[in-house]
């Protein structure tokens, strides 16, 4: 079933503040498949986003689809999602997608939502609602990302897998391979084809510890831990991730005026994009 980590409202807040949205890159690939390649102006009827979270992948794929359906099991996301007339949001499961008739979905997109599911349902949701022939399905994960300085780069990775280990739920691993194990598991074998889409971040150290707190691992924690200690947590991680920067600077965490969450930093978090569509040979 579907796992509900990301709900509360303090923390609905941030994902939508502080988790990044998709380049444009991988909604044209979309697009190039859905329509066999040819420049068609042409808009796809229908999308479904599952596990829309607070509509990041939504709104961009309102751009090119008549109307778009996000559905999330977070009742919190759903009302702090992105609102446009076309797109209409749901609290629903992604393993029940009884709502829809069969065969009445061009397109479906599943955003770094697939290793939280039953999956096997959830494909034979896909399976009924898909239109055969044309029915595209878009996967695509990232992993954590890698930073642009080599020693912050290795606290950030000590962070995740040995601070954050006993409180990541074991389903979040299975994006660490972007998906690869879980590929047997998906339908329209014979029509995958693979995407790997650069991604890179400018950001600082203020903004990347917003979007630490958006991580399911940080949630757990708090719960656990309760807030003292997770502020502490991040102060820690904040000054770590400083003096890694600052030592290749002239600046120094003693100068009072210095702002350490202004410290500029480059994230780099490839997405792998999935995309098969439904035939009546699969």
């Amino acid at each position: 079933m579907s796992h509900q980590l990301f709900e509360e409202q303090d923390h609905t807040s941030k994902y939508r503040l502080h988790r990044p949205g998709y380049p444009r890159q991988l909604f044209e690939y979309i697009i190039n498949y859905y329509f066999h390649g040819k420049q068609i102006n042409e808009q796809i009827p229908l999308a479904l986003d599952v596990g829309c979270g607070n509509g990041q992948a939504t709104i961009e794929l309102s751009t090119f689809c008549d109307r778009v359906i996000g559905i999330d099991v977070s009742a919190n996301q759903i009302a702090h999602a992105i609102s446009k007339d076309n797109i209409e949001y749901r609290c629903q499961k992604a393993e029940d997608l009884t709502f829809l008739q069969s065969d009445s979905v061009d397109l479906i997109t599943i955003a770094t939502t697939l290793h939280w599911l039953d999956i096997e349902s959830f494909v034979e949701q896909v399976q009924r609602v898909l239109k055969p022939n044309t029915g595209v399905l878009a996967v695509w994960t990232y992993a954590l990302g890698t930073l642009d300085n080599p020693t912050a780069d290795a606290v950030y990775h000590e962070f995740n897998q040995v601070t954050l280990f006993p409180y990541w739920n074991s389903k979040r691993w299975l994006a660490d391979d972007y998906y690869q194990s879980l590929l047997p598991l998906l339908p329209y074998k014979s029509t995958l084809v693979e995407y790997t889409i650069e991604k890179r971040i400018e950001t600082t150290i203020g903004q990347f510890l917003g979007f630490i707190q958006t991580l399911s691992g940080l949630q757990t924690y708090r719960k656990e831990e309760g807030e003292q200690a997770l502020h502490d947590l991040l102060e820690r991680l904040r000054n770590k991730l400083a003096v890694c920067y600052i030592k290749t600077s002239d600046r120094r965490t003693n100068d009072e005026n210095f702002d350490m969450n202004s410290i500029k930093m480059t994230v780099s978090s490839p997405i792998r994009l999935y995309l098969m569509r439904k035939s009546q040979m699969n």
